[in-house]
């Protein structure tokens, strides 16, 4: 984590002094999805997908790479049922993000918004998460 916000989390921006820092929008909880859904068809992870080398990632939006795992997923013959993420985050308080961030995410994979669970934990102010050094999706 990095000073200087806002903490992009699940396709919105969530208003914090500190942001993830990546070679694209560092949206951790977009990647997990990514990967989850990659996963999901034996596909290749999202760092092989998006190098973090290529110059045409740098900065992407991770709604971008939401859209190409879907792709892939219907390619496969495979619809999503629901999916479900846990963030690991001492700070912010992600209880108001919670709702618009399963929506948006909804909306990026053409979900009903009861498809999509999302928690939110704190790290108990222990190790990485709780020393507000990271965030874990």
């Amino acid at each position: 984590m990095a000073d200087g916000g806002p903490l992009r989390l699940g396709g919105i921006d969530v208003p914090h002094d500190k942001h993830l820092v990546g070679h694209s929008d560092a949206d951790a909880v977009l990647h997990a999805i990514v990967d989850a859904l990659m996963g999901a068809i034996a596909g290749p992870d999202i760092g092989e997908l998006f190098p973090d080398d290529a110059a045409e990632n740098a900065g992407r939006d991770s709604a971008e790479m939401a859209a190409v795992a879907l792709e892939q997923v219907a390619k496969a013959g495979f619809k999503i049922a629901n999916l479900d993420v846990v963030i690991r985050a001492q700070q912010p308080k992600l209880a108001p993000f919670k709702t618009p961030m399963r929506e948006r995410i909804a909306e990026l994979l053409g979900l009903d918004t009861m498809q999509v669970g999302l928690k939110a934990k704190t790290g108990e102010r222990v190790g990485p998460v709780g020393r507000e050094e990271a965030l874990e999706t």
